[in-house]
């Protein structure tokens, strides 16, 4: 059957906050298209059966439902031949299908992280979450993992189910530079020739590291007054919300806060940007790492595992040694520095890029897929 859902709980429609996940539903859904399926998207950013959701038909038109339960009424799971789940939403829903006899949609489990990692790490993970994805990994007949470092994890916490997990390493979406527009932004901000502008891009919460960020700008802005600092993502931690406008207020000329940029907008800002912060707790690919290094970014990033291919084309920090300032005040200060750093970042992103077959791999699954039902 050539009709595929998409699930996810956010997707980059109109001028609404949209992260790396809805990012990778897009390019899922453009390869679906292109290889001759009908691929549709189901949108919510809600739980439960009550919360109402959309519908993104192929076409590109939308449609509102009030609940899961109307939705349903109109299509039915078995509409579809494939559904492809991005979270761990309506996984009740999905076990019914799994256990039903005779013919059904193939569910495929395309996880961005693993949650059981997280929460041996000490992050604070609901635990609902926890138990609903590993159902998901249980009952899935297929699973798309996001990265080599991702796999890696997989293997150790669910070895049993090593026959089922494929990697598809996450791919990235890229712009070009608009001189103007780039020169407008820096109209708005005054930002000047010899300013040193860096960029901070996530969820402001903790498990992305925005505290971290957020407790250290202070000393730094009042130190480097030509440091343009801007903060991009939706707030969630209302703490952390208020420090945050507490810091737009007290430097309303070096601080910026914007919470939704789209696409092109945000890449004219990486373009401008000469510093990238990714002071994230936990990672499985990151887009936004990706993006900045493509864009002549020097990267100051959080010593995580994931960033292991840029070892020697980045600064890191270590989030519990206190060396976040030094290593950010050290490519403030030091162009060359950043020069050489953003240079080498660069060659990596553009490799990555070049190398990276998301779109077949992703053609490839599905169409696997379907030589089984007809064999």
């Amino acid at each position: 059957m050539k009709k595929i859902l998409l699930i996810s709980f956010e997707y980059p429609i109109g001028k609404s906050y949209c992260g790396g996940v809805g990012q990778i539903v897009e390019q899922s859904r453009e390869a679906l298209l292109a290889l001759g399926y009908e691929a549709h998207v189901l949108i919510s950013s809600g739980f439960a059966r009550k919360d109402p959701v959309k519908l993104l038909f192929p076409d590109n038109s939308l449609k509102s439902y009030p609940n899961l339960g109307s939705f349903l009424r109109e299509y039915g799971w078995c509409h579809f031949g494939y559904i492809i789940h991005h979270f761990v939403n309506w996984t009740k829903e999905l076990k019914k299908i799994a256990r039903q006899k005779g013919r059904k949609p193939k569910i495929i489990y395309h996880f961005h992280s693993i949650l059981r990692r997280e929460k041996d790490s000490g992050l604070r993970t609901l635990s609902h979450f926890l138990h609903n994805q590993e159902r998901m990994i249980e009952f899935a007949d297929r699973i798309i993992c996001p990265s080599s470092y991702e796999y890696d994890n997989f293997i150790r916490y669910f070895p049993s189910f090593i026959d089922k997990v494929v990697v598809i390493e996450n791919t990235i979406e890229s712009f070009g530079m608009d001189r103007s527009r780039i020169e407008k932004i820096r109209c708005a901000h005054k930002i000047k020739k010899d300013d040193v502008v860096s960029l901070y891009i996530g969820r402001l919460e903790r498990i992305k590291g925005a505290h971290i960020l957020l407790k250290e700008a202070p000393a730094i802005l009042k130190k480097h007054r030509n440091l343009k600092l801007f903060f991009v993502g939706r707030s969630l931690e209302q703490d952390l919300y208020k420090r945050l406008l507490r810091l737009c207020s007290r430097f309303p000329g070096q601080f910026f806060y914007k919470k939704y940029l789209d696409k092109n907008e945000l890449f004219q800002y990486y373009y401008l940007s000469d510093i990238y912060i990714n002071s994230s707790l936990s990672e499985s690919f990151s887009l936004s790492t990706h993006e900045s290094a493509l864009c002549n970014n020097a990267l100051l990033l959080n010593r995580l595992p994931v960033f292991e291919k840029f070892k020697d084309a980045a600064l890191f920090f270590e989030a519990n040694d206190g060396n976040f300032s030094n290593k950010y005040e050290s490519l403030i200060r030091n162009s060359t520095l950043r020069k050489e750093l953003s240079g080498k970042a660069k060659v990596i992103a553009n490799a990555f890029i070049h190398s990276n077959k998301f779109k077949n791999n992703f053609c490839k699954l599905i169409n696997s897929f379907a030589v089984q039902n007809k064999g």
